[in-house]
C-alpha cells in the first residue's frame, strides 16, 4: 500500500485538484492507496502568515487579507462541486470566523507567539483538505477527510514540533485498523499533549506521508510536486540538468542540506529507518517515472548524483601559530557559536593546525565574528591567534555521491575543471561519509561553477563550449559553416554542444546568451545595434562569466592583440589563426604564455603556420618528449609554392602571380605575399616554438620582387611592371632546370639563424615534387638525424584553415574540466 503527498503548487487551483483527483483514481481503481496527504492551496501559508504579522503590527488589512482567502476557498468549492454544497461553505465560513477572532485577538494585544502563529497556519491544510476530500466523495470516491492532529503527536516546540514517534505510530495504527476508507489527511500539523496544535517545521507535509508511511509499514511513499524529480543541479542555474533514476536516502539528504528544494532531509528519517523507498512525482507530467529514494543497493554502480549549492554564506578563517598542537580549540570555538545558536555549514582544518575555516549563513557571519573573539580575547591579545578573518559574498557547491573516497578522480576532475575555468576555490571539504566534495568559492562564479561541473560530471547531456570571436572575413565565415554543418556529429559523437554567445567583424558586434543562430548570423550581425568595440567585446564576455568559454580572433590585424594578456589572465584560453602575437616582440611572445600558464588555460595558434597541417603540434610533443630539433625546413606559403610550382612549366612570373591573385591564393595586394614577411612570421614562429628567443629582425628575407616594384603606390601599376621583371626569375628557372633542380621559396632555422628565400632543390629533396599550392616541412632533430621527418599537405585556403580553427576550438574544449 501506498501513501501519496501533493504539495502547494499541485492543488494552487480548481483546475489543478481536478487533475489530481484524476491521478488519484488510477491508484483507488487498483486498490494502492492507503492514505493522501495535502498542502495548503499553493500561496495559501505564505498569506496567513502575512496577514497575522499585519494584524500584531496593528494593520487593519489583514482583515480583507482574510475575506480574500475566504473568496478564493469558496471559489474553488463552486468549481469543484457545482451542486451548492451548504454544509461544506457552513463548515468552511465558521473556520474563517475563527481565523478572524485568532487574529481579533492579535491585533489588540499585539502579541504573536509561536502558539499562536501555528494555530493560524493550520487553517491552510486544513482548508485545503476539507474542500478536496468532499470533492472526492461527490465524485463517488470512498475517502474520509482526516485531521493529523488527531493522530500526529508531539512537544510544544510551536513552529517546529518534534514527533512523539511513540504515541504516533500507535495512534495511526489504531487509527487506521478502524478506518478501511482512504484517508485524505493534512499535511503539516500536529497536536501536543493538551491537543494545543503545533506544525511541523519546513517540509512538514512530507515529513506527514513520511510519518504515516513508517507507521503503517507502507510499500512506496510518493512525494508529487512540480518537477521531475530529484533533478542533477537548480535548472534555473544549469539549464541542462536533467532528472536523477534513483539516489539513495543519504544522497537525497545530502542534495537537500545543500539547496535542492525538492525534499526536506528530516521528512525522509522515518521511511529510512523503516527502509521504504520513496518517489519523487511531477503532478504536471504524471506519466514520468520520477526520482526513486532508497536504500543504498550494492549492485548499483557508482555515479555522481547531482550539484548542489547554498548561494550566499559568509566565511570565517581563525589563524594563528599559538593553536599548533593545542588542544580544546575546536571545542572551544563550537561551543562559543553553540551558546549563540549559530550553526555551522561548513568546517575545514589544515592538518598542521594553523588554520580553521568555517561557513555559516550570512546574518551570522558578525555575530559569529563576535563570538570567536570574545571566547579568544586573551590569545589574540598575545597573539596566540593571529586574527579573525571574515569574507562575506561567497558560496558552497556541493557534489554528492556515494563513495567519493573509493573511486579515484573525481576529486581530482572537480578541482581541474574549476581551476581551467578561472573559478578559484577558498576552501574544500569532504567529510568520511564519502558522500559529498563540497567548496568554498565566490558567489559571482556560482552559476559558472555549477555548469562547470555539471558538463564535467555528467555525460548524459552534451558539454556546452561558449565561443566569442572576433573576425568574420573568410576564415570566421568558413568557420561558422563548418561548424554548422558539423554540429549534430560534435554533440553525438563528442558530445560537445559548441555554442557561439558573441560575435564581432569591424563595424558591428552581437551578443546572444542564448545562442547565435549561425546559419543566419550575417543578417543578425547586419541588424544588430551594437557598434563594434574591442574593449566593449572583451569586457561583456567577461562579464557573462560563462563557463568553457573560449574566445577566437579571426582577424588578420593588430586590433585584438594587446588585450590577449588580459583575456588569458581572466581564464579564457584563445585560439587564433592570427599569426601577429607569435610573431612579435619575444618580450610579448613570452608574456602571453606566461599568462596562459599562470592562469591555467590555453593558447592554440596551429594555423598560424600551414594551414589545418599539424606543424606546431608535432615540433611540441618533440621537444616534450625530449627530442632536440636541428633544423627546420620548409615551404610555408601555400601562395609561394603555387607560384613555384608553376614556374617548373615555364609560365610568366607575372602570368601566374596574375592567375593566383584571381584564384583567391594571394592577398588582395600580391606584393604581401611576394614581400617575404609572411614566411618570415611562419619561421619565427617555428623557431620559437623549439626554444628559440630571436626576433622578426633576425630572420634573414629574400624578397622576390625588387624595391623599384615595391614603392609602386597604385595595385593595376604595380601588376604591370612586373612583367618586368618575368626575365630575371625565368633566368633563375632556367639556371636551375639546368642543373635538374627546381625553384623554391624555403624557409629554413638552424643553429639559431633563421632565414628565407630563394633555393635550387634536387630531386634528391622532399620539397622537389610539391604541387599546387602544397605546404611541406621538414624537421631535422637527435631522433630523426639520418631521415628527417616530413609533413606535406595543402597549405592554404579559408575552408582548411577554418577546419584547423576548429580543430584547435575542440582540443581546448576537451581539456576544459578534464583532468
Amino acid at each position: 500500500m501506498r501513501i501519496l503527498k501533493f504539495g502547494g503548487s499541485s492543488v494552487g487551483t480548481p483546475d489543478r485538484i481536478i487533475q489530481v483527483i484524476e491521478i488519484l483514481k488510477t491508484y483507488i481503481d487498483k486498490k494502492l492507496l492507503t492514505a493522501v496527504v495535502f498542502s495548503a492551496f499553493q500561496g495559501v501559508t505564505d498569506n496567513l502568515i502575512l496577514l497575522a504579522k499585519k494584524a500584531v503590527a496593528g494593520d487593519k488589512s489583514y482583515l480583507d487579507d482574510i475575506e480574500k482567502l475566504q473568496q478564493r476557498h469558496l471559489s474553488a468549492v463552486e468549481k469543484l462541486i457545482p451542486a451548492k454544497n451548504k454544509l461544506l461553505i457552513k463548515k468552511i465560513l465558521i473556520m474563517f470566523d475563527e481565523l478572524k477572532e485568532l487574529n481579533q485577538g492579535v491585533f489588540l494585544l499585539k502579541e504573536l507567539t509561536n502558539r499562536t502563529m501555528d494555530n493560524i497556519v493550520s487553517f491552510g491544510e486544513r482548508l485545503s483538505n476539507i474542500i478536496i476530500a468532499e470533492s472526492m466523495l461527490k465524485k463517488g470516491f470512498d475517502v474520509e477527510y482526516l485531521d493529523a492532529r488527531n493522530i500526529i503527536k508531539t512537544d510544544s516546540n510551536f513552529g517546529n514540533a518534534k514527533v512523539d514517534f511513540k504515541t504516533t505510530n500507535k495512534s495511526i495504527v489504531n487509527y487506521f485498523k478502524s478506518h478501511k476508507h482512504v484517508q485524505i489527511v493534512t499535511g503539516f500539523i500536529g497536536s501536543n499533549s493538551t491537543n494545543e496544535t503545533t506544525t511541523l517545521g519546513r517540509g512538514g507535509s512530507d515529513y506527514t506521508a513520511s510519518i504515516l508511511g513508517a507507521a503503517l509499514n507502507s510499500d512506496l511513499i510518493e512525494i508529487w510536486t512540480d518537477v521531475d524529480g530529484i533533478l542533477t543541479a537548480d535548472p534555473k542555474k544549469v539549464g541542462s540538468a536533467f532528472p536523477i533514476k534513483a539516489v539513495t536516502y543519504e544522497e537525497a539528504m545530502e542534495l537537500s542540506h545543500f539547496g535542492a528544494k525538492v525534499i526536506y532531509p528530516p521528512t525522509m528519517q522515518p521511511a529510512l529507518e523503516k527502509k521504504i523507498k520513496l518517489v519523487i512525482k511531477n503532478t504536471f507530467n504524471p506519466k514520468f517515472k520520477g526520482t526513486l529514494i532508497l536504500e543504498r543497493q550494492p549492485n548499483i554502480a557508482f555515479s555522481v548524483k547531482g550539484t548542489s549549492s547554498i548561494d550566499d554564506i559568509t566565511l570565517l578563517t581563525i589563524t594563528g601559530s599559538g593553536m599548533i598542537g593545542v588542544p580544546g580549540i575546536a571545542s572551544r570555538l563550537f561551543n562559543s557559536l553553540a551558546k549563540r545558536d549559530i550553526s555551522v555549514i561548513m568546517i575545514t582544518q589544515g592538518s598542521s593546525e594553523h588554520t580553521i575555516c568555517i561557513a555559516v549563513l550570512p546574518q551570522y557571519g558578525l555575530p559569529a565574528k563576535n563570538a570567536i573573539e570574545e571566547e579568544f580575547a586573551y590569545e589574540l591579545r598575545d597573539r596566540i591567534i593571529s586574527k579573525v578573518i571574515i569574507e562575506e559574498g561567497n558560496s558552497v557547491v556541493a557534489v554528492v555521491a556515494e563513495d567519493f573516497r573509493r573511486t579515484p578522480r573525481v576529486a581530482g576532475r572537480v578541482v581541474q575543471a574549476l581551476g581551467s575555468n578561472g573559478i578559484n576555490i577558498l576552501c574544500i571539504a569532504q567529510g568520511s561519509s564519502d558522500l559529498n566534495i563540497s567548496l568554498v568559492i565566490r558567489k559571482e562564479s556560482l552559476k559558472k561553477a555549477l555548469n562547470v561541473l555539471h558538463d564535467t560530471l555528467f555525460t548524459q547531456v552534451p558539454k556546452t563550449t561558449n565561443l566569442f570571436m572576433i573576425g568574420t572575413g573568410l576564415v570566421g565565415g568558413e568557420l561558422f559553416k563548418l561548424i554548422n554543418e558539423e554540429q549534430d556529429n560534435l554533440e553525438k559523437n563528442l558530445n560537445n554542444k559548441l555554442k557561439f554567445i558573441g560575435i564581432a567583424n569591424s563595424e558591428k558586434m552581437l551578443f546572444d546568451e542564448s545562442g547565435i543562430n549561425i546559419s543566419n548570423w550575417q543578417t543578425l550581425l547586419r541588424e544588430s545595434t551594437s557598434k563594434s568595440s574591442v574593449p566593449n567585446f572583451i569586457d561583456k564576455m567577461n562579464k557573462l562569466n560563462l563557463p568553457n568559454t573560449i574566445f577566437i580572433d579571426c582577424t588578420a590585424n593588430e586590433a585584438v592583440i594587446p588585450f590577449y594578456e588580459k583575456i588569458l589572465g581572466d581564464s579564457v584560453s584563445i585560439v587564433t589563426p592570427n599569426k601577429i602575437a607569435n610573431s612579435s616582440t619575444i618580450n610579448y611572445y613570452n608574456k602571453i604564455r606566461a599568462a596562459a600558464k599562470r592562469n591555467n588555460v590555453q593558447f592554440l595558434y596551429e594555423t598560424n603556420v600551414c594551414s589545418a597541417m599539424p606543424v606546431i603540434k608535432t615540433l611540441n610533443e618533440m621537444v616534450a618528449s625530449g627530442d632536440e630539433v636541428l633544423k627546420i625546413e620548409g615551404v610555408l606559403s601555400g601562395t609561394l609554392s603555387y607560384i613555384f610550382n608553376e614556374m617548373k612549366q615555364g609560365k610568366k612570373f607575372s602570368s601566374i602571380v596574375e592567375d593566383a591573385k584571381q584564384k583567391g591564393y594571394t592577398e588582395p595586394d600580391p606584393r604581401d605575399d611576394l614581400n617575404g614577411l609572411d614566411v618570415a612570421r611562419k619561421i619565427l614562429i617555428l623557431a620559437r616554438e623549439v626554444g628559440a628567443q630571436i626576433e622578426i629582425t633576425d630572420v634573414e628575407v629574400e624578397k622576390l620582387i625588387p624595391q623599384e616594384l615595391m614603392k609602386i603606390k597604385m595595385l593595376d601599376q604595380f601588376m604591370l611592371k612586373l612583367k618586368s621583371f618575368d626575365k630575371v626569375m625565368n633566368v633563375r628557372r632556367t639556371k636551375a632546370a639546368k642543373k635538374g633542380k627546381v625553384l623554391c621559396y624555403v624557409a629554413s632555422y638552424e643553429n639559431g639563424k633563421a632565414k628565407v628565400g630563394v633555393q635550387e632543390i634536387g630531386n634528391e629533396h622532399p620539397f622537389y615534387n610539391l604541387s599546387g599550392i602544397e605546404n611541406i616541412v621538414s624537421i631535422t632533430s637527435k631522433y630523426f638525424n639520418k631521415k628527417p621527418l616530413v609533413l606535406r599537405g595543402m597549405g592554404a585556403g579559408a575552408r582548411l584553415t577554418a577546419s584547423g580553427v576548429l580543430s584547435d576550438i575542440l582540443k581546448v574544449s576537451n581539456q576544459l574540466g578534464k583532468l
